[in-house]
């Protein structure tokens, strides 16, 4: 647990988590803005530029598939770009839902441009009933005003869960109102001009669905210089509300990683993904701004150039990663069994026919692999000659056994082997 993973939220949750884990999830998306969203993140020594795709033409490029619904469909014949987000955030949705637990709970952040959008789909994928709030982020930022509308001062949150049975801690503050210490974000406590502490009841507005929290300003301690990051207090304010200590969170759309630092700082467990590199960069170097220290910290690749630059022995290791293999001891020629009893064999170079051929005979005298032989997997991270997906027929017609001649790219498209 406590994993980050770098790569495409979609195939991560289908391939990497397990139907029905996940405690809570949160994830604040691409908004559609229309543009490329930039900023600098500084850090001693020096400084990075980050910036994330959020384009109408990269919308357009995406595509949707025909399985899409029918009003999906009627919207991309005058706004395909458009069409074509809201295919990309669906399918991930739909994935979330495979994930979460029956009593599990999914906060998805969005603006106006498409909030109404995502509710339908919300709706479709986790059902009308399982609605629970439109949740309005209050804040109050400097912005300009504008002559043809007015200023925008709050984000949706559309809270859902996977059944009726959640866990939500609001209610108890109705049941149970608690005195607390105001603090100065720091952990603190705030005091009067007399040097008394500064109480506050929990009342019901504390459990209203709309919540009034700062916007992080430009010159906020917290702030790591990524394009919308949003507040730790949002994000406890979540976690607090939706889960336990020891449960799993996740945010498919880690970014700088507010959520899995929340999580870490209220004895969660998490999981973060991210398509990009400068998420992970980022959020590993928060732990040296605020006051945790990430434990167990993994992370797992899943971008083919990363990949493709591994070196023969990590490679190795990737490969059996991915299939949740075991290393056998001695290996006597098999790189990884998989639980199923398949043998793997990694290869850094051109696979040519012999390889194959021994692979065949290593796997039938193998302490480890099932007998009779049924499955085995040739990866490679350059690919096959011909010589190669000739034996794989010849196999699998006399012998009966399965042939999977994968490369990073099969692999990682989830698609048939060679």
């Amino acid at each position: 647990m406590n994993t980050f993973y770098h790569g495409d939220c979609l195939f991560v949750m289908n391939h990497d988590i397990e139907p029905e884990s996940i405690d809570l999830i949160y994830l604040d998306p691409p908004f559609f803005t229309g543009k490329v969203q930039t900023a600098t993140a500084k850090w001693k020594p020096g400084e990075m530029e980050v910036s994330y795709e959020d384009s109408k033409k990269f919308w357009k490029t995406k595509g949707y598939s025909t399985n899409a619904p029918d009003w999906l469909k009627h919207i991309a014949i005058n706004r395909p770009d458009f069409a074509s987000y809201l295919y990309y955030i669906m399918v991930r949705l739909q994935a979330c839902h495979k994930i979460l637990k029956r009593t599990g709970s999914i906060y998805l952040h969005c603006d106006e441009k498409a909030s109404h959008y995502l509710k339908m789909i919300m709706d479709e994928i986790f059902g009308y009933k399982n609605y629970r709030n439109e949740i309005i982020w209050d804040y109050k930022r400097w912005t300009c005003s504008s002559n043809n509308k007015f200023n925008k001062m709050h984000d949706t949150i559309l809270f859902y869960s996977r059944g009726g049975n959640l866990i939500n801690h609001q209610y108890e503050i109705l049941k149970n109102p608690k005195k607390q210490n105001k603090n100065d974000g720091n952990g603190k406590s705030l005091r009067d001009e007399q040097g008394k502490v500064v109480y506050h009841i929990q009342t019901q507005r504390d459990v209203s669905d709309v919540w009034s929290m700062p916007f992080l300003n430009p010159v906020s301690k917290e702030r790591v210089g990524y394009p919308t990051q949003k507040p730790l207090d949002l994000l406890e304010r979540i976690i607090k509300a939706s889960s336990n200590e020891g449960d799993t969170i996740l945010d498919p759309f880690c970014g700088c990683g507010t959520a899995i630092i929340a999580a870490q700082r209220l004895n969660r467990n998490w999981i973060g993904i991210d398509i990009s590199k400068d998420a992970y960069e980022i959020s590993s170097k928060r732990h040296g701004e605020l006051p945790l220290v990430f434990t167990h910290f993994n992370y797992v690749s899943r971008e083919l150039s990363e990949i493709k630059a591994l070196s023969p022995g990590d490679f190795e290791k990737w490969v059996n990663e991915f299939y949740k293999a075991t290393k056998p001891f001695p290996d006597k020629g098999v790189d990884g069994v998989t639980k199923e009893g398949a043998a793997i064999q990694s290869k850094s170079f051109t696979v040519k026919y012999n390889v194959l051929s021994q692979l065949v005979t290593d796997a039938k005298h193998h302490h480890a692999t099932s007998k009779p032989v049924k499955e085995i997997i040739l990866a490679s991270q350059i690919g096959f000659d011909d010589s190669t997906r000739k034996l794989k027929f010849e196999i699998e017609t006399t012998d009966n056994i399965k042939v999977r001649l994968e490369t990073p790219e099969t692999m990682l498209e989830g698609i048939d082997s060679l």
